[in-house]
């Protein structure tokens, strides 16, 4: 029976490290669906410094948030804690000048788009 429950703790714990690490994703087909114009829109390069910093901020949260989900031993610590990540990441978002959506359209197009997903990890990649 113990073996039951630690196995069930460890899918909800598994469950909530890929819900961690897709909260901005949650919202890309909604935003696809409603704003097209933002998903589509060009972005200046205070905007793409802006969506960098806010995405260093979401993977650094991540990161913390990860290690502590897995120590986790119930369902009901692991959603407290996905709930608190998720909290803080759409802080560091918002900090940034960003809605959840905003963010998440950037990202989106970033990946589809070869120039701006070059543009986006020109400023990952340099010094801060």
């Amino acid at each position: 029976m113990f073996k039951t429950f630690a196995r069930a703790i460890r899918r909800t714990v598994m469950s909530a490290l890929i819900g961690l690490s897709m909260v901005s994703a949650w919202h890309l087909t909604a935003m696809a669906q409603t704003s097209p114009q933002i998903a589509q829109g060009s972005y200046d390069e205070a905007t793409i410094q802006s969506f960098v910093k806010a995405a260093r901020e979401v993977v650094a949260l991540r990161k913390k948030y990860e290690p502590q989900l897995q120590a986790t031993e119930t369902k009901e610590a692991a959603q407290t804690l996905v709930d608190e990540a998720r909290a803080l990441m759409n802080e560091a978002i918002e900090r940034e000048g960003f809605t959840v959506d905003e963010y998440t359209a950037i990202a989106k197009t970033a990946q589809a788009d070869p120039t701006l997903r070059a543009r986006v990890e020109a400023m990952v990649q340099a010094p801060q």
